[in-house]
């Protein structure tokens, strides 16, 4: 028979599968607050890395307690099955003497991130916020708005990201692919098939966060 109507072989037929999946690494920062809920999703492009998305998570203080942390949970939810990242990344606990009542509330906020995270079979990366800072500002107890400008230069944005959850959830996100190598060591093919078996786990999508670019 001619070979014009023969079918790929097996081999040719895998390679387009591994082609097709062949994606870059995305890293997902959240910056846990019962009040706003920061987030960045970048995209690893060797060099550096482009912004897929960015945005808050708000609530309402009129709300009870459990219903500021049902809406944060969705919109992470939301975000985690939209985009399938390859992992998450939070800043580290750490303890505030100051002011308790904030911190276990901050807490609360970071459980549900944590749980949403699980639920979408996302792996969580902590880090140390003054690892955050020397990655991005070369200055481990850089202010807010030090960190403001200096991920805006390293993503190349118009102008320094606000508010601060969303410049502090970029950051760590940017930190996180540093930290991943890819900005990854990770296998392109392994990460993309990793993140289409996560999508197909998380099943259907979930009201929830407000983006913006």
């Amino acid at each position: 028979m001619g070979g014009s109507g023969r079918p790929p072989s097996p081999p040719r037929l895998l390679a387009d599968v591994k082609s097709a999946l062949r994606r870059p690494y995305v890293a997902l920062g959240v910056d846990p607050g019962l009040v706003a809920t920061g987030y960045g999703l970048l995209e690893g492009t060797g060099a550096g890395a482009a912004v897929l998305a960015a945005g808050v998570v708000t609530t309402s203080a009129d709300l009870a307690l459990d219903a500021r942390l049902r809406i944060i949970y969705e919109g992470l939810h939301d975000l985690l099955v939209k985009h399938t990242p390859d992992v998450l990344i939070l800043e580290d606990l750490y303890s505030e003497y100051r002011f308790p009542r904030t911190a276990l509330l901050m807490a609360h906020a970071r459980g549900v991130v944590c749980l949403a995270a699980g639920q979408c079979g996302v792996p969580v990366m902590a880090l140390a916020p003054a690892e955050v800072k020397r990655a991005v500002a070369f200055n481990g107890a850089a202010s807010k708005p030090q960190v403001q400008r200096a991920i805006g230069r390293l993503l190349d944005l118009a102008a320094p990201p606000h508010p601060s959850h969303v410049a502090d959830a970029l950051a760590l996100a940017w930190t996180g692919l540093s930290r991943a190598g890819q900005r990854s060591d990770r296998a392109p093919e392994r990460a993309g098939e990793d993140r289409a078996e996560r999508g197909t786990r998380a099943g259907g999508r979930s009201p929830g966060a407000r983006e913006f670019k």
